[in-house]
């Protein structure tokens, strides 16, 4: 039996069948086939729809996900949002959705993202107020107000960078501008000023001494080294305490000439004549730019930080916050550091010295506090009465240098002080490994389903050029250990970060192992592919449903989001994308 996925070409897979999973809460007519399974990412839903929902909405909900079909539905949680907490929220949001999907005759399995534990998304000003118990966490880039209180206590166990490639040692004496080639630059001293700031923000201009000077010198250009023109900015007298520098091109137009990589453009030397670690700023943020996102209210309504009258005073007051963003830029870190800069283009360079000691929220197993928070969520969650606990590797932590984290104190001490990936992947996949075996006896001691997700970059990188990865760095990932010994069921994600080809081969060898293994496995499809559209615009949504639906491997299809294919109205009403359902009746 065949199926083609998107131009992957003839897929061949065995004809032997796995059983199928019953749904003792279904209500679908069918006693046989595939199962249908929907996931719910609430946050995602309120960006959406500009509203929390309200129980009315959770039953609408249900009442339309039974109506196509689906007969499991998944849910998100995250206890860094107020709407999770019982106390803030004024009810049990959990509780109510459990209560309303068994009404309407549908599993509720709980959702768990271990690692996404905050600073991720966007940062904000180092001025603005840090009050306690909102939830907020803090490191060189700015401050994160999506952040799990777990995670704010215990700031040191995340993933910590290798040890020597973080700190800053020494005075800033001078910066090295470096062109990827040794063409020629418009750029004399002349367009160059200096400006430099304690905090990210409030930049004044350096008046201290400085010299200028061009040069010619050879670089490690990838693929191969070459001669490249370097600009010389010399004989600094920058503080101590200044760590953040910003060098203004007063040329910026379309005829930028003096491009490189981002993390090779910019060399910052000590006075001792070594190189300090920095992070690229990725651009300039207005006080607008933020505020037009809380402008509906819903920041002020789902994290902590938002609700103390401090940070409103300070946010909320234009005059005021106009100061906080008085030459604030992000460092969010969200772009490749091989990715093209052209200094000349954009008008400036903006540094932030040293690198972030850890990748916050993204908890290092290893630690039994962290474990043990981890289980009190999915605790939290069974005592709600899910019908199941699905784990999800992948996450929204992510480092354009993810190679030097994971080297924390306890995994060093277990590698007898090496730092090979070898040695370290070993220790922290171990350390994940263990964390899952504890959570599937946690999950068992409730009667409940343990699901884990197989995720496409466990086995072949993100194929899309400038996307950093969604899981934690430098980990074994003992996918194989995980779908013999340990889940129930396994869900597979990533089929939009390959290419057809690599997307074939990572299939191919999860549904290999998972058959072997005689567990459920469900592909979960292309949420890009979905939403509001014609029949015609959904070839690959076809074909994946066509390729779950033909195929032996695969036990049933999960759609993500629902944010995706439904629109929630306030007063309940909810509509569906009609294309969509026309393809489940065909397939499912």
């Amino acid at each position: 039996m065949t199926s083609t996925l998107s131009g992957i070409g003839s897929i061949a897979f065995s004809n032997d069948v796995l059983p199928v999973m019953q749904n003792p809460y279904t209500n679908a007519k069918r006693k046989e086939g595939k199962k249908l399974i929907a996931t719910t990412d609430y946050w995602s839903n309120i960006i959406g729809s500009k509203f929390l929902f309200e129980r009315i909405h959770f039953d609408s909900l249900h009442k339309y996900l039974a109506s196509i079909g689906v007969t499991c539905h998944q849910w998100m949680y995250n206890p860094s949002t107020v709407f999770n907490d019982p106390d803030l929220a004024g009810y049990d949001i959990i509780a109510e959705v459990v209560r309303s999907a068994h009404a309407h005759g549908l599993e509720i399995y709980a959702g768990i993202k271990p690692f996404e534990g905050g600073a991720s998304g966007t940062s904000y000003p180092h001025s603005l107020p840090m009050p306690e118990g909102t939830g907020v966490s803090r490191d060189i880039r700015g401050i994160f107000p999506i952040a799990r209180p777990f995670v704010v206590a215990n700031p040191n166990l995340s993933l910590k960078r290798r040890p020597g490639t973080y700190e800053v040692k020494g005075k800033v004496s001078a910066i090295r501008l470096v062109k990827s080639d040794n063409n020629p630059t418009r750029i004399k001293p002349e367009h160059l000023t200096v400006w430099i700031s304690r905090q990210n923000n409030g930049f004044s201009k350096y008046e201290g001494p400085v010299t200028f000077r061009e040069s010619s010198e050879w670089r490690p250009v990838f693929p191969k080294s070459r001669q490249c023109r370097i600009i010389h900015i010399e004989n600094l007298q920058i503080p101590d305490d200044y760590k953040y520098i910003l060098i203004r091109c007063s040329l910026a137009d379309t005829h930028g000439d003096f491009t490189n990589e981002r993390g090779s453009i910019i060399e910052i030397i000590s006075d001792h004549g070594n190189h300090i670690p920095f992070i690229l700023s990725t651009g300039p943020v207005t006080y607008e730019k933020h505020r037009s996102a809380h402008d509906e209210g819903l920041y002020e309504d789902v994290f902590h930080y938002f609700h103390s009258p401090e940070v409103q005073a300070e946010f909320k007051d234009p005059v005021r916050a106009q100061e906080h963003y008085r030459d604030f830029y992000s460092f969010n870190e969200n772009i490749k550091i091989t990715a093209p800069y052209t200094f000349d283009r954009e008008g400036y360079i903006t540094v932030a010295l040293g690198k972030p000691e850890y990748m916050s929220g993204n908890l290092h197993p290893i630690y039994p506090e962290v474990r043990a928070h981890w289980f009190d969520m999915i605790r939290f969650c069974l005592d709600r009465g899910v019908d199941g606990i699905n784990i999800r590797t992948s996450n929204h932590i992510q480092s354009p240098e993810e190679w030097e984290y994971g080297f924390n104190e306890p995994v060093l001490k277990a590698a007898g002080r090496k730092t090979d990936y070898l040695t370290i992947r070993h220790i922290n996949g171990n350390a994940y490994t263990q964390f899952l075996r504890e959570a599937r006896d946690l999950v068992k001691s409730y009667g409940k389903n343990f699901m884990v997700h197989l995720y496409s970059q466990m086995i072949m990188p993100d194929d899309r050029s400038n996307h950093l990865n969604y899981i934690p760095p430098n980990f074994e990932w003992q996918w194989e250990t995980w779908v013999k010994e340990i889940a129930d069921e396994l869900e597979f994600r990533g089929a939009w970060t390959l290419r057809p080809w690599n997307l074939r081969q990572v299939l191919e060898t999860f549904s290999a192992v998972t058959k072997a293994a005689n567990k459920p496995f469900y592909f979960q499809g292309n949420m890009k592919e979905l939403g509001f559209q014609d029949p015609n615009k959904y070839p690959f949504t076809r074909q994946e449903l066509e390729m779950v639906k033909n195929n032996p491997e695969w036990n049933g299809f999960v759609l993500f989001e629902t944010q995706n294919f439904t629109r929630m109205y306030k007063d309940g009403r909810i509509e569906g994308s009609p294309a969509l359902e026309e393809l489940l009746k065909e397939y499912m």
